[in-house]
């Protein structure tokens, strides 16, 4: 009997089966919010149709809708059929020896941003870095500001932006109370989901933090603004807007997370000439996370410690990655723009390798191309101790005092060490 997981390739297989091989390659597998499919196809004859049906009945009961037809042909309507093409989808193996693939547009009320074509590394402008982690409680905040006060003191000017919306700190971290803005993060996506001017919010939502020097900045964009102090319940209801698609007014009516994220970013950056961008993302595989990752034109450092959950939770992550980058995908590709981090490592650098070694296998499998006897200039991979592989963590060795690490209370903890 076919799962959530077979039943996608299994109908690939029936068209395969009954229409040949090249229309289950050519045509598009569409997976509704309730898990239901459909196949379409640029051209299949009423017969195909017919056959197809009666078979995926028959084969995918649950997965496909009783009372319709499973498969629908488009050889009459091209705009349709070129505007289901365009749309974010993944590719899936179908045939016994892996060489077909069909794909497959997976319809979602949330969490579609898996989905997204990735955006190109930004050129021109700040650069972003987002600090992200399958878990929390890996430091990954607290690395944040120490790179923030890090290029404050080298002179550079600093954004940093809370999309750690379900457990916001930075504002904590990084602004003393009196500092903190009117509004936050939360306020931009509450006024596009409401047709706002949200331009008119921005200037609002930006304060400067006791790390600014006088060489260099660091403005602090929080997930909440003071002004949700006296109505802390009002948080969850704009949270709630943050993640709708799409918005009542015109601006946004047809955007998700990642579009609405790159013109809020690009609107309170516009405010001053900032040299980075530090992104600070909620921890774990939640909707916005594909957005986060895939959507901003960011580096992303990937954090983890030493333990067999990091790995296991990495490799639900880097096996999506996987399918989002292949070739076949005709994605932008942005392996070069992750970076695995050591978090918590041993004091020891004898006890570090663990960490390298698993790091390693992890990216062997699903991201680094197959090494040939005589590899290729072009290809993407690296020797386990190659320090410029994305396997290859940077490190971030375990210390008792970030147990109380609390800027806003012991400033010196963000001052430079001589």
């Amino acid at each position: 009997m076919e799962n959530f997981d077979s039943a996608p390739q299994a109908l690939a297989r029936i068209v395969a089966t009954h229409a040949g091989p090249e229309k289950g390659r050519t045509g598009i597998i569409v997976r509704d919010v309730f898990g239901r499919l459909s196949f379409v196809s640029p051209n299949l004859s009423t017969a195909q149709i017919a056959n197809i049906t009666e078979n995926a009945h028959e084969t995918l009961s649950g997965f496909v809708d009783p009372g319709a037809n499973v498969i629908l042909s488009l050889k009459n309507n091209n705009s349709l059929w070129s505007a289901l093409s365009a749309e974010p989808s993944a590719f899936l193996q179908f045939s016994p020896d892996q060489t077909d693939m069909v794909k497959l547009i997976d319809r979602r009320l949330a969490g579609e941003d898996w989905l997204l074509r990735p955006k190109p590394l930004i050129a021109t402008g700040p650069k972003r870095l987002i600090f992200y982690s399958l878990k929390g409680g890996v430091g990954r905040s607290t690395a944040l500001c120490v790179v923030a006060a890090d290029l404050a003191e080298r002179g550079l000017n600093v954004l940093v932006v809370d999309l750690d919306l379900e457990a916001p700190g930075l504002s904590s971290l990084l602004l003393t109370e009196n500092r903190i803005p009117d509004l936050g993060v939360v306020d931009w996506f509450a006024g596009a989901a409401c047709g706002c001017d949200v331009s008119a919010l921005e200037s609002r939502m930006v304060a400067t933090s006791d790390l600014t020097t006088t060489r260099a900045v660091v403005d602090v964009v929080p997930a909440a603004g003071k002004l949700s102090n006296p109505m802390p319940g009002s948080y969850l209801a704009k949270l709630a807007r943050a993640y709708t698609p799409g918005s009542a007014g015109q601006a946004f009516a047809e955007k998700g997370f990642a579009e609405k994220v790159n013109a809020m970013i690009d609107g309170v950056s516009g405010l001053r000439t900032y040299d980075a961008i530090l992104i600070d993302a909620r921890a774990g595989l939640h909707e916005t996370s594909g957005a986060i990752l895939l959507g901003l034109g960011a580096q992303a450092l990937l954090f983890g410690i030493d333990a067999s959950q990091t790995f296991d939770d990495y490799h639900l992550l880097l096996s999506m990655l996987a399918d989002t980058f292949s070739p076949e995908s005709g994605n932008a590709d942005l392996r070069g723009a992750f970076k695995m981090v050591h978090a918590k490592a041993p004091l020891d650098s004898k006890d570090r390798p663990s960490f390298i070694n698993k790091s390693w296998n992890l990216w062997t499998e699903y991201l680094y191309d197959e090494a040939d006897a005589t590899p290729s200039a072009d290809a993407f991979t690296f020797d386990i101790g190659d320090q410029g592989g994305p396997h290859y963590p940077l490190e971030i060795v375990g210390d008792p005092q970030f147990n109380r690490f609390d800027p806003r209370l012991s400033a010196y903890q963000l001052e430079p060490t001589s």
